[in-house]
C-alpha cells in the first residue's frame, strides 16, 4: 500500500514539473524573426522594435508585415487564400508563411525546439 501512494505522489511531482516546463515555454518568445523570399533573406527584423514595411513582389503583389509588441504578423497580402494575414500576431513557433508569394517568417533565438532540445 506505501509503494502505492509513493508511486502516486512520484507521479503527481512529475505532472507538476512538465506542467510548469509547458507554462515555461510557451510565455518564451523569439526576439527576431527573418523575412524570407523564394529562400533568400530580405530583413531580419528586431522584435522588441515596432515597424511597419512592405514586401513587393517581381510580379506584382505585395505583403504588409507589422511588429507590435514583441510580436509579428503578416497584416496585410493580396494572395488568393490570405492564410498569412488570419494568422494574426505571433512572437515563436511555427514560420508564417505566404505559399502563392513564397515569402516567409522565421523566428530567431528564444524558440525552444521539442524535437532537439535547442
Amino acid at each position: 500500500m506505501k509503494t502505492h501512494i509513493r508511486w502516486i505522489i512520484i507521479f503527481g511531482a512529475l505532472c507538476l514539473v512538465c506542467a510548469g516546463a509547458m507554462l515555461l515555454m510557451g510565455r518564451l518568445g523569439a526576439s527576431a524573426a527573418t523575412v524570407t523570399l523564394d529562400g533568400k533573406a530580405v530583413r531580419t527584423l528586431n522584435l522588441a522594435v515596432d515597424t511597419e514595411f512592405d514586401v513587393e513582389l517581381e510580379g506584382g503583389g505585395h505583403n504588409h508585415i507589422s511588429v507590435k509588441n514583441g510580436k509579428i504578423a503578416i497584416t496585410e497580402a493580396d494572395c488568393p487564400d490570405k492564410l498569412c494575414v488570419r494568422r494574426g500576431y505571433v512572437s515563436g513557433g511555427v514560420p508564417i508563411v505566404c505559399l502563392p508569394h513564397k515569402l516567409a517568417i522565421e523566428f530567431n533565438g528564444g524558440d525552444i525546439d521539442a524535437a532537439t532540445g535547442r
